[in-house]
């Protein structure tokens, strides 16, 4: 048969079909086969994507219970910790989570001094920030350090800092009054003002001053760059040269520590010597390179052990100071590091914003 007989034959049989209904049925099969696979295309595409995700959480969780030493990074809860724990969660769900700054054991501090601008010390301690404000600045005021619980201001003036001519110590309250503790006190370099840690006394130019009364103590040596131990059982200062004097409550002997191995010892005359902090046992001491000006140091360049000679590999920081359970606060350009006896980061901050011409300090 043909294909011409073929097709009459085929068209003998669909003489009687209904063509019309026929193609209604079409249409609607068509239909259901259509939703058919997309419904299963879309429960596919869904499997596939619990899949992929929940891998993946897996894989995060697992990654951080088997690397002890990452720490996850901080947000607005810390992490937890046996000395820094977890605040109890808000009962109300759109109250502002505390800032990761509030966080930070001990007290970190930012203080402003412009000739002519607010006095402002910036102090986050006790899970709130504190801002105190100490008077207009004026244009004697040199350097200023806060006591050691944020309420008072020591302040180096002097009637001509060109020469740098000696001036006033003078300590300020809340609201700028100011109380003058002693005259023609230098403040050049390592001979500003430092607070004794019960915040009775002050140490300027190598002496003692009570604050109350005033009265003057000359101290052995003139230290220059006096630093306190967290506790206030251990001292360290610059010396002679590159040689710098530790002593501890009960240890005996004031040690002599030269520093001479270190590489900036050999290639600059800013020896790292000023003492920016030092450790409840005196092993450690936080220094600073020595610059040819009055100005004074505040950066940390380098932890030296001075029992072994030798720096601490730290990585990159611009402050550093210690604290009494042997640990340390690391501050970077961007973070705050708290680091365990073993050297060990326990935990991580955001460093919180301030004032870049702000002098940081910190109180364990």
């Amino acid at each position: 048969m043909n294909l011409h007989d073929r097709l009459d034959d085929l068209a003998g049989e669909m003489a009687g079909t209904d063509l019309a209904g026929l193609r209604q049925r079409v249409d609607r099969a068509s239909r259901r086969l259509r939703m058919r696979r997309t419904l299963a295309a879309s429960a596919a595409g869904v499997a596939v994507a619990v899949a992929l995700t929940g891998g993946a959480a897996l894989l995060k969780v697992r990654h951080e219970d088997t690397r002890p030493d990452v720490v996850p990074a901080v947000s607005a809860t810390p992490s937890r910790s046996p000395s820094l724990p977890s605040s109890a969660p808000s009962s109300s769900p759109s109250s502002a989570p505390p800032s990761p700054a509030a966080a930070i054991p001990g007290a970190l501090s930012f203080l402003t001094l412009k000739a002519g601008k607010a006095i402002e010390l910036h102090r986050y301690a006790g899970g709130t920030l504190q801002t105190v404000n100490f008077g207009t600045a004026t244009g004697e005021d040199m350097y200023a350090t806060p006591s050691p619980d944020g309420t008072r201001l020591a302040i180096n003036t002097s009637p001509d800092r060109d020469r740098i001519a000696p001036g006033d110590l003078v300590v300020a309250t809340s609201g700028g009054a100011r109380h003058v503790v002693a005259k023609n006190v230098r403040w050049d370099g390592g001979n500003t003002v430092v607070w004794t840690p019960d915040g009775s006394a002050l140490v300027a130019g190598g002496v003692r001053y009570d604050v109350a009364t005033g009265a003057a103590h000359p101290l052995p040596d003139r230290p220059q760059y006096l630093a306190y131990s967290p506790s206030g059982v251990t001292t360290a200062y610059l010396f002679q040269g590159n040689d710098l004097k530790v002593s501890t409550e009960g240890a005996g002997a004031t040690r002599t520590v030269p520093v001479t191995g270190l590489d900036e010892c050999e290639r600059t005359a800013g020896c790292p010597t000023s003492v920016q902090a030092v450790s409840d046992s005196g092993l450690l001491v936080a220094l600073g390179n020595v610059n040819s000006d009055p100005s004074h140091v505040y950066r940390t360049v380098v932890v030296y052990n001075t029992v072994k000679r030798m720096r601490l590999q730290l990585g990159a920081f611009e402050h550093v100071w210690f604290r009494p359970d042997g640990g340390l606060v690391v501050v970077t350009a961007t973070e705050v590091k708290v680091l365990d006896q073993a050297l060990k980061v326990t935990h991580t901050y955001p460093l919180p914003a301030h004032d870049p011409a702000a002098v940081m300090f910190y109180r364990a």
